[in-house]
């Protein structure tokens, strides 16, 4: 598929049917892969990946991400507002802030918030940075952004039963994955932020949620992806960390930032605070096509299914370690018919894959059990 992909200029997705597969996929690709990006910037995949497979890494996710789905610009969705509601918006609109281009509609389009939410609804598939974000397994992630492209992306990758919770209006459930919309989400149009008005309130209407993204900025590593980071609220979050920070003596930068827009003036501006990223590219086309292949980078270091380990399957991936692999299989063996005190370490070895390629009754068992009607 490589050598494919390189005489015929294409790409290849490569669907996998269960984590096993994707797993020693994903092994033999940091093994012999050669993504075509800059020495330092495959060093730096491979840094956002390892802290991702620690369980260190968050994500936050701006318009950018979204935009490939076919979600328009703030400023293409504020003229697809002003356009289907016949809104005459020359005399100096154009010369008004985003936000207060926002207000000025606000006071002349009835419902904004559910017209909103049913142009953000238009788009339903996830585009492939939303699939290669959710592929990072992080259990922690925040947006700027109305729609569900990355939840839906998260249910596509690790199923229906491990879908991501949607903060404020769900609970938090343990050893699940939560997003928190911090301007609002499509399926509650009332809570979209858009206007000047709406901003300035931020902080005293939704200070927790605030918060909760300091608690992200001072415990994880931060990971902005499609974030111009010229949002005021956030902007404020992000420097009242630095500052508590420095005032204790803390160090360093709290997070990285993927820059597709080559701004090198907010790159100066945020020195010391996050490690900024510049894509490859001469044009935004090229440099977003440079992201893409870096979060595939940083994917493939960030795996950490291991189901694959002793798979007979896959045994050709670890020929250095076969007789560690036939050692444990046996094990494996001995202990499945053991006593119940031996249960943990045989269904510890299960999750490796041990019993594949063979017939196993107590995993026949749980099978069958599983599949009887309640």
């Amino acid at each position: 598929m490589t050598d494919a992909a390189a005489e015929l200029d294409l790409d290849v997705a490569v669907v996998t049917p269960d984590g096993s597969v994707y797993g020693a996929a994903q092994h033999l690709r940091r093994q012999t892969a050669e993504w075509p990006l800059p020495a330092r910037q495959l060093q730096n995949a491979s840094r956002i990946g390892q802290a991702a497979r620690e369980g260190q890494l968050a994500l936050f996710m701006g318009a950018g991400v979204s935009i490939p789905a076919g979600l328009p610009t703030w400023a293409g969705l504020l003229g697809e507002l002003a356009s289907e509601r016949g809104v005459d918006i020359g005399g100096g609109f154009e010369r008004l802030n985003a936000l207060d281009q926002a207000q000025f509609l606000h006071h002349r389009v009835e419902h904004l918030g559910d017209r909103v939410a049913r142009i953000v609804s238009k788009a339903t598939v996830p585009a492939l940075g939303h699939a290669l974000l959710a592929s990072l397994g992080c259990a922690e992630a925040v947006t700027t952004n109305y729609d569900r492209l990355y939840e839906s992306a998260v249910r596509m990758q690790r199923g229906r039963d491990n879908v991501a919770t949607v903060l404020p209006w769900d609970h938090p459930r343990a050893g699940k994955p939560w997003v928190l919309k911090l301007h609002g989400d499509v399926q509650v149009p009332d809570s979209i932020v858009l206007t000047r008005r709406q901003f300035v309130s931020f902080d005293a209407e939704t200070r927790p949620a605030g918060a909760l993204l300091q608690s992200l900025l001072m415990t994880r590593h931060v990971l902005f992806v499609g974030a111009s980071l010229a949002d005021d609220n956030v902007v404020r979050l992000a420097y009242e960390v630095d500052r508590f920070r420095r005032a204790h003596g803390l160090k360093g930068g709290v997070g990285t930032l993927l820059d597709v827009d080559d701004d090198r003036v907010r790159r100066e501006l945020w020195r010391g605070q996050l490690s900024w990223l510049s894509m490859s590219g001469r044009t935004i086309e090229e440099r977003s096509r440079t992201l893409e292949i870096f979060l595939d980078a940083v994917a493939a270091h960030a795996s950490n299914d291991a189901s694959w380990l002793l798979d007979e399957r896959f045994r050709g991936l670890l020929r250095l370690d076969e007789d560690l692999v036939h050692a444990a299989r046996d094990l494996y063996r001995r202990v499945a018919v053991a006593g119940p005190e031996w249960q943990g370490l045989a269904d510890a070895l299960l999750a490796f894959g041990a019993a594949s390629g063979e017939y196993d009754e107590r995993l026949e068992t749980r099978r069958w059990n599983a599949e009887l009607p309640i």
